[in-house]
Formats: C-alpha cells, sequence, structure tokens
C-alpha cells in the first residue's frame, strides 16, 4: 500500500542515511528493527523534520533499513548479471502532461524517453542507465513489471521508486529468482518527486 503521507528525505542530514547503512552492516536490525527504527527517529527528529507522525516516521526507516538490506543481499549477483534493466517512475519526468514527449509503448506499458529535456530527472536517469548498457523504462506503476520482465528476458533489475513500490518490486523480482537493487525517492508525491543522481552512478554497475 502507498504512503499516505509526503516526505522530503532531502531535509534529513546525511548522518541519518549513514546510521541506517551502519545498523545493516552490522545486522543489528534483524529481530530489534522497531526499536532501533524508533531509535533513529528519535535522534535525528525525523517525525519532526519531515512533518509526519511518529509512527509514518518509523515505517519509513524500518522500509529504508529492508531495501538496503536487500541491496546487500544482492550486490554480488547484481553485479555479475549482463541484461540488466532500469526501471524508473514515470513520476520523476519533469511534467507529467504532454510537455513531455516521452513515447508510450503498450507491448510493455511503458514509456521510453525522448530526452525533450536535460533538466528532467526521468531523462538524466534514462541517459546514465543507458551509458551503462541497461534497457530503461518509464514505468506508470508496479503493475507494469511482469510485462518488461517477461519481454526483456533480463537478468537483473534495478528501480528507481518510493519505499514501498520497491518493497513490492522486490517481492516480484524474487519470485522469478532475479537480483534486484531499488534506489529510493528522496521526495515522494506521485509528481515532481526526486531521486540522488549519485546514488544512481554508485549503483549502474
Amino acid at each position: 500500500m502507498s504512503y499516505h503521507f509526503i516526505y522530503d528525505l532531502t531535509r534529513l542530514p546525511i548522518e541519518f542515511f549513514k546510521n541506517i547503512v551502519r545498523e545493516v552492516s552490522k545486522q543489528k536490525f534483524h529481530g530489534k528493527q522497531e526499536n532501533i527504527s524508533k531509535n533513529i527517529v528519535k535522534k535525528f527528529n525525523v517525525d519532526k523534520i519531515l512533518g509526519i507522525r511518529l509512527e509514518d516516521a518509523i515505517s519509513v526507516v524500518e522500509d529504508l533499513a529492508d531495501i538496503q538490506i536487500k541491496n546487500l543481499v544482492y550486490e554480488e549477483d547484481f553485479k555479475k548479471a549482463r541484461k540488466k534493466v532500469l526501471l524508473v517512475s514515470h513520476c520523476c519526468r519533469k511534467y507529467m502532461d504532454s510537455r513531455c514527449k516521452a513515447k508510450f509503448d503498450p507491448e510493455f506499458s511503458s514509456y521510453f524517453c525522448n530526452h525533450c529535456l536535460p533538466d528532467c530527472l526521468a531523462n538524466q536517469a534514462t541517459v546514465l542507465g543507458e551509458e551503462k548498457g541497461y534497457k530503461v523504462f518509464i514505468l506508470p506503476g508496479g503493475s507494469c513489471m511482469p510485462k518488461i520482465i517477461a519481454n526483456t528476458n533480463c537478468d537483473a533489475v534495478l528501480g528507481i521508486a518510493c519505499p514501498d513500490e520497491i518493497k513490492l518490486g522486490i517481492e516480484f523480482v524474487e519470485s522469478k529468482g532475479l537480483p534486484i537493487r531499488g534506489i529510493l525517492l528522496t521526495k515522494n508525491g506521485c509528481a515532481n518527486t526526486e531521486f540522488d543522481l549519485d546514488s544512481l552512478k554508485e549503483t549502474l554497475v
């Protein structure tokens, strides 16, 4: 289920994200996830900075940790894969109307970027992905994923989406026996969303 609230993780200090990575790397989340998430929220005042409820802030931290764990689990298998796809949430487009010249392809139920705007995040992600040999799809929603997996015969998946969509994607891709890695939207909201380009560059191997 999608979040019922809007977040902007760029408001949080970099140490917040490093803290989650450290805790996951030390495997401290296993069995104590709720307590550790609550402590991180309180330490960094996540609920107050993001302007969301304490319970929602804890959910965000738990989801961030879950995804980081999966990224670590599949890191080596992902590197070894030779036919990868990059799935980008269509909400990363600069415009969601006719000003966006991306072409919709019913075969994949997805958009293909036409590189119309250099400052569009979807365009920038597409350029970076294609430079590394990825087939890049701009997804209207997670339900498009089965068709893409079936029609591309890919052997690994990299997705850019909000935490809940990435977790659903992980569940599906795992059911197909494929490695998957996720890059989180730093700002959600289903339009004008954002992600960290440096994180994408580091993950594109």
